[in-house]
């Protein structure tokens, strides 16, 4: 199986860091083929500056979004890691996908038929870290209103197959037991791929 983690967290020393090695290791203690692409580290440039969302004729795709394209071709599964930033994910990530996932390459949009996805052989799995607890997120719909956004806005939109997006709470506040009890739990989660 080959797995492609999108980190989107810019400190090394974050717990969204130590789920993505974790995942690294234990997939790739299980024989699957594992790229990491650190959206900080590689220092992504999240600005659209080109039409290539709704253009379909993708005349001016960079080169840093052609390596991402291929890397996402290259994939069977998907795995995204990112902390919640105002009820959300960070600006990095929001501009992969504008300037990653373009018309004709993850989606065709005709005016008549609407919308395809073009990724339809892909599982993902989403893990997102938030330091708010559950008490406050769930009964305020906001994790709801976060699944719906990536799971079914931009990743169903693709036909990427979203087996599950798991939610981790008060992440800064939590001891290391807990965190040692959440990296347990990635490992698991990441088994189904």
């Amino acid at each position: 199986m080959k797995t492609l983690i999108i980190l989107a967290h810019p400190s090394k020393n974050s717990f969204n860091a130590s789920i993505s090695y974790e995942v690294e290791m234990h997939l790739t203690n299980k024989g699957h083929e594992v790229r990491v692409r650190d959206l900080y580290a590689l220092k992504f440039n999240p600005v659209l500056e080109e039409d290539n969302h709704t253009n379909f004729s993708q005349n001016k795709i960079t080169e840093e979004m052609i390596e991402e394209q291929k890397n996402i071709l290259w994939a069977e599964n998907l795995v995204f890691i990112y902390p919640t930033w105002w009820c959300g994910m960070p600006a990095i990530l929001k501009g992969y996908f504008d300037r990653v996932f373009t018309n004709g390459f993850a989606f065709r949009y005709e005016h008549l038929k609407g919308a395809e996805g073009l990724l339809k052989e892909k599982k993902c799995v989403v893990f997102q870290t938030t330091s708010q607890t559950e008490d406050f997120m769930k009964p305020n719909q906001l994790i709801s209103s976060m699944e719906t956004s990536m799971d079914v806005g931009i990743l169903d939109y693709c036909g990427i197959n979203v087996i599950t997006h798991k939610f981790f709470y008060s992440v800064p506040n939590v001891d290391k037991e807990a965190r040692e009890k959440m990296l347990k739990e990635v490992k698991s989660i990441v088994d189904i791929l």
